[in-house]
């Protein structure tokens, strides 16, 4: 599973009593072909009575090419050294069209008749990005635009639909991706999946 790498986060899914499901984040610390060892938040011990050895659960591993889920069942609870899940390959299926969207402030150009109009970021993902704009946009027509994850990195360029949605306040739109290099998008899905982990820490 070329795929898989430490680090990835890693959202596990299982019945928590009267038919509820709970979903906790955790993160790879180790694996192997046919399971995973994660790092379990101390913050959520009241669920371990839950995840004891041979519970059937699903994990939804955030990778850069999308989600993977793994029908899997634990090996080893969270109360032992090691929280390890063990999973059947061809369980495995992948929702290339979901992506990990995080909170991010940074440039983004759009352009227009009169030039490239300088917004900023509200949020971004793999598959597109929320911003603030203080030019009217028209809503659900493509445009040209460029983003920079960081101060001093190169542009990312990209083609994509704005849509003006009903959530958003006056001056926020949403530009879905059209046309953009793989090796840009996995850029952003990088910088996403990095950014969840540092936000998961502070919590």
């Amino acid at each position: 599973m070329t795929l898989i790498k430490k680090g990835l986060k890693v959202q596990i899914e299982f019945e928590s009593g009267f038919e509820k499901k709970s979903r906790i984040d955790c993160f790879i610390t180790n694996f192997e072909e046919d399971r995973l060892d994660l790092m379990f938040p101390a913050s959520k011990e009241e669920f371990i009575p839950y995840l004891t050895e041979g519970t059937e659960i699903k994990a939804f591993i955030y990778t850069f090419g999308g989600i993977q889920v793994l029908d899997s069942i634990v090996l080893n609870s969270p109360l032992d050294e090691d929280f390890t899940i063990e999973y059947h390959e061809n369980t495995q299926t992948i929702q290339r069209r979901k992506y990990l969207r995080v909170p991010l402030n940074t440039e983004i150009f759009i352009a227009l008749p009169e030039g490239n109009k300088k917004s900023e970021t509200l949020d971004v993902s793999g598959g597109g990005i929320r911003f603030a704009c203080g030019e009217t946009l028209e809503d659900k027509k493509i445009y040209n635009g460029s983003l920079r994850l960081d101060k001093f990195e190169s542009l990312i360029f990209f083609t994509g639909i704005v849509y003006k949605k009903s959530f958003l306040k006056p001056d926020e739109y949403v530009i879905e991706f059209t046309e953009i290099d793989e090796k840009n998008r996995e850029k952003i899905i990088k910088k996403c999946v990095e950014l969840d982990r540092l936000i998961n820490k502070k919590i």
